[in-house]
């Protein structure tokens, strides 16, 4: 008998296992539409849409969201813009810094990033995206980077006649914008919310800190001198022996001072911000420490310390003490920018036009680098994160120095 003829089998119509998804192409514009069940920050498996010119570009963009849902890596439960992430950050996180340091990434986000970025998804934010954002900020005069309209705010004088002002970010300025949004999109990372932080891929150029010179022990004793009998001239002896910074020395609490054993110990600083003084601990653990006090600054604080006690009976119905050392006259904290024009007069006494407060800072390091200190005594004194720092930022070797050093030289080779 003939074999009986056998029917090609007909293909069976199966569809696509759970989390495999499809793709297909809307009718209304042409678009390729991929869509699969995939991992949320929630812990459930929601489904994802992505979409593509072609099948094959919908088909790659389904590919990886599949294969990041396999690794554990979850999609954000909702999508937020640059806009409505910053503001969440500031009031989540930044409100935990101290109050100099919140104002500061407040002023970043509110003034440069959310203009500049605001709109931009956060899941869809790219590298190019930021670079370009810092290369414009850049090239921005700081009248247009303010937001600043400068035809319908003619008293501003960052701009005359309707030009630039031509004051363009320093270096300093356009490192602490690009921290401030690295810094957010690091905490969105820990929430899940991108995959990786694009702003770290983006580098910036380290800014050149100005070498401290300090001044000549002759530019300090004309200071002081200037300063005689005046209610902040231990002030000066302090800033000028010691090294303290200008919050530091406003900070300073006789509960800080141990005048039986000669010890001063810098625990907190003044700083301004959101237009009020706050006491609040020194910049880092390093920052604090225990100093011993130099004979001179130890009598002088002691006589200090009686005038202040007179000065607090005289004032007894307007006193307001906080135990601090250098306070107001009335026992508050003191001002910031008073010392500073206290000491804007001062320099102009003892004719020391170009003297800055935080130069006598330098001097106090400069003098023990010249003295043959070891780098790092004078960094425990200065109370330097690193010791880098005291010897690139603030150590200066002037002429005579380095002509005694090269004279050496030249006596051992000649």
């Amino acid at each position: 008998m003939p074999a009986k003829e056998r029917k090609p089998r007909q293909p069976v119509a199966r569809k696509n296992p759970n989390g495999e998804g499809s793709i297909y192409q809307r009718a209304s514009d042409g678009r390729w539409v991929g869509q699969a069940y995939v991992l949320a920050t929630d812990g459930t498996r929601k489904r994802k849409f992505v979409y593509g010119a072609t099948w094959e570009e919908a088909h790659g963009k389904l590919v990886e969201l599949k294969a990041r849902s396999q690794r554990g890596i979850p999609i954000p439960d909702r999508t937020w813009k640059i806009a409505d992430y910053l503001p969440y950050w500031l009031a989540a996180y930044v409100t935990e810094l101290k109050p100099t340091t919140a104002r500061g990434y407040e002023s970043a986000v509110r003034l440069h990033l959310v203009p500049a970025l605001g709109t931009k998804r956060l899941d869809t934010l790219q590298v190019q995206h930021v670079k370009a954002f810092l290369d414009e900020f850049r090239r921005k005069c700081l009248c247009c980077t303010a937001g600043l309209d400068k035809t319908r705010r003619p008293d501003r004088q960052c701009c005359s006649a309707g030009r630039c002002c031509k004051k363009y970010p320093s270096a300093r300025q356009i490192q602490f914008v690009h921290a401030v949004l690295r810094n957010a999109l690091q905490h969105a990372m820990r929430e899940e919310l991108v995959s990786r932080n694009v702003a770290k891929l983006v580098r910036v150029p380290s800014p050149r800190y100005r070498v401290g010179k300090g001044l000549a022990v002759e530019q300090v004793r004309k200071l002081l001198a200037a300063a005689e009998g005046h209610r902040l001239h231990t002030l000066y002896v302090v800033a000028a022996t010691m090294g303290l910074r200008r919050g530091e020395l406003l900070g300073l609490r006789w509960s800080d001072l141990d005048l039986d054993e000669g010890t001063m110990t810098i625990a907190q600083t003044v700083q301004r911000a959101g237009g009020k003084l706050h006491l609040q601990d020194t910049k880092t653990e390093d920052s604090e420490s225990v100093l011993p006090l130099p004979d001179w600054t130890w009598v002088a604080l002691l006589d200090h310390q009686e005038r202040q006690r007179r000065e607090r009976e005289r004032l007894a119905e307007v006193w307001r003490d906080h135990g601090l050392v250098f306070p107001s006259e009335v026992g508050t904290p003191m001002e910031p920018r008073n010392l500073n024009r206290h000491f804007a007069a001062l320099r102009e006494t003892a004719d020391c036009p170009d003297v800055r407060l935080h130069d006598l800072r330098h001097t106090v390091v400069s003098l023990l680098m010249e003295m043959g200190v070891p780098p790092h005594v004078v960094q425990a004194i200065a109370r330097h994160a690193d010791v880098k720092i005291t010897l690139k930022i603030y150590a200066h070797a002037n002429l005579d120095v380095m002509r005694q050093a090269l004279g050496k030289l030249d006596g051992r080779l000649s």
